[in-house]
C-alpha cells in the first residue's frame, strides 16, 4: 500500500487530506448551528403561538361564564351542560370580534358549560382558527381522573341511583358540664362529649349525617341559715383571736375562721388557735430537646394548672398555709345562742348576720322553688345536662345494572334528573368522565 502525496512548484510535499479536514469540520459546524437555530426558532414560535392559543382560549372561557351567569344558564343539577355561541358572545358585547382574529381568521368555536360538583368545565373547541384550531384533533379516550393542567376538557356526567333510609339513634344518658368539651365541633356545631364512646352506636354500613344535643335544665337549691340569739349584751362588733381591748371573754358559740392562706416556704407561727397544714410541692418541668423548661420559671407548687404541659417534677419540699380560729368577745352578761337557722328562733330576738352557713345543695328539679316564702334566704341555681342522638343514612345497592348519561338515565328512570335528585328516599350518584385535546 501507499500513501498519495502531492509536490509543490519548489519540490515539497503537500498533504491536502488536512486541509479537506479542516474545511469539513468548518461546513459541520455551520451545519449544526443552523440546526440548533432553527430548532430554537421553531420552539420559541410553537411556544408563543400555544401561548395566543391559550389566552385566546381563556378570554372565551371567561365571556361565556359572564354570559350565561348575567342571563341565569348556568345549569344548576351536576354533570348538567348547556352550549353558547361565539357568535352570540360577539352580538351581546362580551367578547370584540378583533380581538378574536387568528392570522386574519375569524374563528368559530363549539362552548360547553358543565356542571362540575360546585364548579363549572368550560370546554373550548376552536375552529377555522388558523394554528389554534383543535376540532380537527381527536379527544382522547375517557377516564375518571380529572387533571385540571389540561387546556382543553370534555366531561361527560353519568348517573345511576341507590334507596337510602335516614334513621335517628336513640338519646344518649345525661353528662355533666366537665364531661362535655370546652368547644364546638366545627362539623356538627355542637359540644361533643369528652369521651366519644359515650355517643350512641350505629350500624356499621351507617354513615354520620349529624349528631344532635339536647341540653335539659334542672335546678338546685342550698338555704342560707344564722344564728339567733337573746340579749344584745355587751359584745364586740367584730371577731378576733386574740383578746381585744376592752374585752375580757370569748363567747365558743361565736367561731369562725379566716380563709386558709396561700402555700408558702415559710413555716408559719404556732398559734393556740391557728390550724397549719402542710403539703408537698415540687418544681415542675417540660423537656425542649436537653433544655428544661419550668413552670412559673421553677417556683414551687403543688400542682401546675397544665399538668400534660408539664408532667416532670423535681426537688419535692413542704409548703405550709394555715387559718385562724376567731371569736365574739364580751363583758357582763353572754348571750344565748340558737342552732343555724334559715327563719327566725323562738325566744331568740336577734339575728347575728355574721354567723351564718348553708345547707348542702339539694337534689334536682325539674323545676324553680323559689318563692316569696323562701326568697330571703333560699338560693337557686340551673344546672345543665346534656344528651345526644345520632341521625345515620344507610344506602343500599345500586338499582341500575350500569352508570348512564343524562337521556338514558332520564328514559330508563321515568323521571327528570331533577326530581330524583330533590326526592329524600334515594341518592343519586354521580361519574365524571374526562376527554382531553
Amino acid at each position: 500500500m501507499f500513501q498519495e502525496a502531492y509536490v509543490g512548484e519548489n519540490g515539497e510535499k503537500i498533504d491536502y487530506s488536512k486541509k479537506y479536514k479542516k474545511n469539513y469540520l468548518i461546513v459541520l459546524i455551520i451545519i449544526v448551528v443552523i440546526a440548533l437555530i432553527l430548532i430554537i426558532y421553531s420552539i420559541v414560535s410553537r411556544s408563543t403561538k400555544n401561548s395566543f392559543c391559550q389566552d385566546l382560549r381563556d378570554k372565551i372561557k371567561e365571556a361565556s361564564l359572564t354570559y350565561a351567569k348575567e342571563k341565569n344558564l348556568l345549569p344548576t343539577v351536576p354533570g348538567d351542560f348547556i352550549t353558547v355561541s361565539l357568535d352570540t358572545l360577539t352580538k351581546e358585547k362580551f367578547l370584540k370580534e378583533e380581538d378574536l382574529m387568528v392570522q386574519e381568521e375569524s374563528p368559530t368555536a363549539e362552548i360547553v358549560i358543565t356542571k362540575y360538583n360546585e364548579d363549572y368545565i368550560v370546554t373550548v373547541d376552536l375552529d377555522n382558527a388558523a394554528y389554534c384550531s383543535t376540532s380537527d384533533s381527536s379527544w382522547s379516550s375517557e377516564n375518571e381522573k380529572y387533571n385540571e393542567k389540561k387546556d382543553i376538557v370534555k366531561v361527560t356526567a353519568y348517573y345511576n341511583y341507590r334507596s337510602k333510609e335516614d334513621n335517628y339513634t336513640v338519646w344518649s344518658e345525661e353528662l355533666e358540664e366537665d364531661e362535655i368539651k370546652e368547644k364546638e365541633s366545627e362539623k356538627y356545631q355542637v359540644r361533643l362529649p369528652k369521651e366519644e364512646k359515650i355517643l350512641p352506636s350505629i350500624p356499621e354500613e351507617g354513615e354520620i349525617i349529624n349528631i344532635e344535643q339536647k341540653v335539659n335544665i334542672y335546678y338546685r337549691h342550698r338555704d342560707k341559715r344564722w344564728k339567733y340569739y337573746d340579749i344584745v349584751g355587751d359584745y364586740s362588733s367584730g371577731f378576733f383571736s386574740e383578746k381585744p381591748e376592752g374585752y375580757n371573754n370569748y363567747d365558743a358559740n361565736t367561731l369562725v375562721y379566716t380563709d386558709w392562706t396561700d402555700y408558702s416556704l415559710n413555716y408559719p407561727e404556732k398559734k393556740s388557735y391557728r390550724e397549719i397544714q402542710s403539703q408537698t410541692a415540687y418544681k415542675w418541668y417540660y423537656e425542649d430537646g436537653k433544655k428544661k423548661v419550668y413552670y412559673k420559671n421553677g417556683e414551687y407548687v403543688i400542682k401546675p394548672e397544665d399538668e400534660e404541659k408539664y408532667p416532670k417534677k423535681e426537688d419535692g419540699t413542704k409548703v405550709y398555709r394555715y387559718r385562724d380560729k376567731q371569736y365574739r368577745w364580751y363583758n357582763g352578761t353572754k348571750r344565748r345562742y340558737s342552732g343555724y337557722s334559715s327563719e327566725p328562733v323562738r325566744n331568740y330576738s336577734y339575728r347575728d348576720d355574721a354567723l351564718y352557713s348553708y345547707t348542702n345543695w339539694s337534689s334536682l328539679t325539674s323545676s324553680p322553688t323559689i318563692n316569696d316564702e323562701n326568697r330571703s334566704y333560699r338560693e337557686e341555681e340551673p344546672v345543665s345536662k346534656y344528651q345526644y342522638r345520632i341521625l345515620y343514612r344507610i344506602y343500599y345497592l345500586d338499582v341500575l345494572e350500569k352508570d348512564l348519561p343524562k337521556e338514558e338515565f332520564e328514559k330508563k328512570v321515568g323521571i327528570p334528573l331533577s326530581e330524583l335528585m330533590k326526592d329524600e328516599h334515594y341518592d343519586v350518584e354521580i361519574t365524571y368522565k374526562f376527554q382531553y385535546k
